[in-house]
């Protein structure tokens, strides 16, 4: 079936089982078996929303829209012991085929101590943004320009000239480039949301203080199963809750980005060198009553080799921020906005009259909407999304989405 039409089915399903009639057909929580050692959960999200993106402002790394979905995930947990659990995660987008999204095993030594060790495909510790991804804890149904917005870099193929990267600028959606892989294809977000990193990671939590720390095989704009470049990405955050209701975070986040067929093709004096994307975020929560607010501030630079000029002789930078905020009207009515930035730093190319200008075009957004909660895990949420940047084949545009997001 078409998902033009299986998405509007799956809205109106969710429309005409409101209240105690669908909570008697939808389970409100996991599935439990083996005497609660094993536990299955499953999330349907369906979005639908304008049929065409002219200027990809929403497209994801896996060459989806995020306002136009149907997400289906199925999630399993098997602890064996109170110290021991793997927890594995299936996931399709668009019905295509299922992909492991999550697979790891947490380990915690102590049952006294708030401290685990993760290891497999494991979730982010940087930033805060792809823990809030999903069912109600996202406020609208966009993502955070920074966590979605495919730029036009690549770690398979890179530009030997600043002019080249400069002709790409807006075609995150769709570049080449004369050095690595031949094929067009999508560019990387800052941060990917869509994928999780292979590697192992260990938290710890005493008081007021949270900290976590990773290394893994990719970075945070290329995750990555396997290893294509003999290097490592170690990232951290440490967060403080200084009272009730408010979350005070920072990250940092070093590792090689470039892909390994890349290097191969340098000369050896560039192959001896390093080229890693080095990020740094703060983030900050506050809620209070029906209230909640979010923020975050991500800097970002990648590393190329510096070939033929006019060359890019500096790292590559990107900065972005959005704060946003949801208010319950009441117990099932609430709002919701976002305000979101990115921006890039400036090179110098024979384009533009040898001026300096943006690697990429900055972009901004705005998004504001609402929704209601038929039961404690079946929401409805309708947003106005607005978008511009300085320049690409569309400079603004403006999109209508409507969602359902079941979880259990």
């Amino acid at each position: 079936m078409r998902l033009d039409r299986l998405v509007p089915l799956v809205i109106l399903a969710a429309l005409g089982a409101p209240g105690r009639a669908a909570a008697q057909v939808l389970p409100e929580r996991p599935l439990t078996l083996a005497n609660g050692q094993v536990s299955v959960s499953g999330e349907v999200t369906a979005s639908i929303g304008p049929r065409s993106d002219p200027g990809f402002f929403d497209y994801t790394d896996y060459e989806h829209n995020a306002l136009r979905m149907l997400r289906l995930s199925l999630s399993g947990r098997w602890r064996p012991s109170a110290r021991l659990a793997v927890l594995a995660e299936v996931r399709t987008e668009n019905l295509e085929r299922p992909t492991p999204y999550a697979l790891f095993v947490r380990v915690r030594p102590w049952k006294a101590k708030a401290f685990d060790i993760q290891a497999g495909r494991i979730p982010a510790v940087f930033g805060t943004f792809s823990r809030h991804a999903y069912g109600a804890d996202n406020a609208l149904i966009g993502y955070p320009l920074a966590y979605q917005y495919l730029t036009s870099l690549r770690a398979d193929a890179i530009p030997r000239t600043a002019d080249d990267l400069l002709i790409m600028r807006g075609r995150g959606w769709h570049d080449t480039f004369p050095l690595g892989s031949t094929a067009a294809t999508t560019g990387q977000p800052v941060i990917s949301a869509y994928r999780w990193d292979t590697g192992v990671e260990a938290r710890v939590e005493k008081g007021p203080i949270e900290a976590a720390a990773a290394l893994t095989t990719g970075t945070l704009s290329n995750p990555r199963v396997g290893d294509d470049n003999a290097g490592r990405q170690l990232s951290a955050r440490v967060a403080w809750r200084p009272f009730v209701g408010a979350i005070v975070g920072v990250s940092a986040a070093h590792g090689e980005w470039l892909a390994g067929n890349i290097k191969n093709r340098l000369s050896m004096a560039l192959q001896d060198r390093s080229y890693p994307q080095t990020a740094y975020g703060l983030d900050a929560e506050y809620s209070r009553g029906y209230f909640l607010a979010r923020g975050e501030v991500i800097a970002s630079r990648w590393t190329l080799p510096p070939l033929d000029a006019p060359q890019i002789d500096a790292p590559l930078s990107a900065m972005a921020s959005y704060v946003e905020a949801r208010y319950r009207l009441t117990p099932r009515f609430f709002v919701s906005g976002r305000a979101d930035h990115l921006g890039f730093s400036d090179i110098t190319g024979h384009l533009n009259n040898n001026l300096p200008t943006p690697w990429d075009y900055p972009v901004s957004r705005v998004e504001a909407g609402g929704g209601i909660y038929l039961q404690r895990n079946l929401v409805m949420r309708a947003v106005v999304q607005r978008n511009w940047r300085d320049g690409g084949r569309v400079r603004e545009a403006t999109f209508v989405s409507g969602q359902v997001s079941y979880w259990f």
